[in-house]
């Protein structure tokens, strides 16, 4: 059976809802240099276009989170380069699901003297939560079937897509 692409959201309604986004988080955030952290690797087209958006004072950097199986058990990995000590923080995260991760790095920032924090995620998926998280700013929600484009793949494949799409049967 061939499987067929469909949009769920066009590049149209993508641009429009960051601008919204962008404004939401400029009325939100504390006044002075915001650090925006993205999460590779499906973050990176969303992150630019917001960061773009946002036309506040920033900097801009980008932390990875990656697993490791030891038999039944799970490790999660937290790499990245900057010291987040009295920093305010916006962490852009592309999707959130079970919530697992966005949890795991939220208590990380905690024990790690953060000043403020907030996330940001493009599409949030809450029919699917194991973990109690919210994200403080969502394009998008969404639930049923894989999402791609938009810089979210499959296998490393479609994130040059400039819409979020789904497979259907």
């Amino acid at each position: 059976m061939e499987k067929t692409l469909r949009i769920v959201r066009s590049k149209e309604e993508i641009q429009v809802r960051i601008k919204e986004l962008a404004d939401e988080i400029r009325a939100a955030a504390p006044a002075g240099e915001l650090t925006i952290v993205g999460i590779l690797d499906d973050a990176f087209v969303f992150l630019a276009d917001l960061v773009r958006a946002l036309d506040i004072q920033m900097n801009c950097c980008f932390m990875k989170v990656t697993r490791h199986r030891h038999g039944a058990q799970s490790e999660i990995i937290f790499t990245s380069e900057f010291d987040p000590r009295g920093r305010d923080i916006l962490l852009v995260e592309a999707v959130v699901a079970t919530g697992v991760t966005l949890d795991y790095i939220s208590e990380h920032l905690a024990t790690r003297g953060v000043k403020y924090w907030r996330t940001c995620v493009l599409v949030d998926r809450p029919a699917e939560r194991r973990v109690d998280v919210k994200p403080d700013f969502t394009a998008f929600q969404m639930d049923g079937g894989f999402v791609f484009g938009y810089g979210l793949g499959i296998q490393n494949q479609y994130r040059q897509l400039p819409y979020l799409a789904v497979m259907d049967d």
